[in-house]
C-alpha cells in the first residue's frame, strides 16, 4: 500500500491545521511527528545525522511560527541536509500569492501553501496531501482513506 519508511516531522501549533495535517498524512502510511513549536530543529537534525538515525523525507512548517524561523530553516535546510525538503503552510492566509510563494521557493522551501478553510478542509486537504506526497515521491494518494479519517474528524468535532 504506502511507503511506510517515508517521515513527516510537522511543526505547526496546536489547532484544527495541525490535526487534519496529522492524520491526513497518517492515512497515508507515513510516519508523521508532530513536535513542539519549541524545538531547537537544526540541533535535533544534526544530532540524528550524527547518530546516523532516519532524517525527516519533510519538514512541514507552519509560518506562524515566528520564532522558529521557518525561512532561516528553508536556507539552512538547503546548505546542510538538502535531502530533507521543507514544505511551509501559511496559516494565516487563505491564499498564498505567487510572489509569496516564489519568495519561499527562492527561500530553499519547496513550496508553500495556504491555510486549510474550514469551508473547504476535505478538498483542500486532498489537494495538500497529494501535494505533499508528491514532492516526497510518496505513495499515490489513497483518497478514500485520507476522506475517510477527515470525514471522521469532522464528525468527532461536531460532536464538542
Amino acid at each position: 500500500m504506502g511507503d511506510s519508511s517515508k517521515f513527516v516531522l510537522m511543526l505547526f501549533p496546536q489547532g484544527l491545521q495541525g490535526t487534519v495535517w496529522q492524520v491526513g498524512l497518517r492515512s497515508q502510511q507515513l510516519s508523521v511527528i508532530w513536535e513542539s513549536a519549541d524545538v531547537n530543529l537544526v540541533d535535533s537534525i544534526n544530532s540524528l545525522k550524527m547518530t546516523g538515525a532516519t532524517l525527516p523525507d519533510l519538514l512541514l512548517i507552519d509560518t506562524r511560527l515566528q520564532a522558529l524561523q521557518p525561512y532561516k530553516i528553508c536556507r539552512w535546510s538547503q546548505l546542510y541536509a538538502p535531502e530533507i525538503k521543507v514544505l511551509l503552510v501559511n496559516g494565516a492566509q487563505l491564499e498564498v500569492t505567487e510572489a509569496e510563494r516564489q519568495w519561499a521557493i527562492y527561500q530553499g522551501a519547496v513550496d508553500l501553501l495556504p491555510q486549510l478553510d474550514r469551508y473547504r478542509v476535505i478538498s483542500m486537504a486532498v489537494k495538500n496531501v497529494k501535494r505533499a506526497l508528491e514532492l516526497i515521491e510518496g505513495p499515490k494518494l489513497d483518497c478514500k482513506a485520507l476522506v475517510s479519517v477527515l470525514l471522521k474528524l469532522s464528525h468527532v468535532r461536531s460532536l464538542r
